[in-house]
């Protein structure tokens, strides 16, 4: 098989698990206990960066963009950087992607650990980034 037709089947099929994981996140609520809790909380007791992000999912599938940022408030950003990627990827916009800079990892990563630290912390203003 080419890899052409390899890379278009690939593309197909995580094009059917993400909207079967939509629709999987539109329907039903995970503060139901569907869905697993943090394995990160659980242990640890603390807040990892992940934390509030499949209830922010639900909501922002369910245009409730407040209660989306306040469970998780790097999600938004990074379904738009991610979506810009995307565009820029599959040619529809002829511009550069956010995520190929040189130093993108490394600024991705310093601000999922900045944000993990400071959503941990239990006064005011930081206390509003906790799940």
């Amino acid at each position: 098989m080419e890899a052409t037709t390899k890379k278009k089947y690939l593309i197909a099929i995580l094009g059917v698990l993400s909207v079967l994981a939509i629709l999987l996140y539109f329907s039903f609520n995970p503060e139901n206990g569907l869905f697993p809790k943090c394995p990160f909380n659980n242990y640890v007791g603390i807040y990892c960066a992940g934390c509030g992000t499949q209830r922010a999912i639900h909501d922002l599938l369910h245009l409730r963009i407040t209660d989306a940022l306040s469970h998780n408030f790097l999600l938004l950003p990074s379904v738009l950087v991610i979506l810009q990627h995307i565009v820029v990827k599959s040619g529809i916009y002829k511009g550069q992607s956010l995520l190929s800079y040189r130093y993108a990892p490394l600024v991705i990563l310093i601000l999922v650990f900045l944000f993990m630290v400071l959503r941990n912390l239990r006064f005011y203003p930081f206390e509003f980034l906790a799940p």
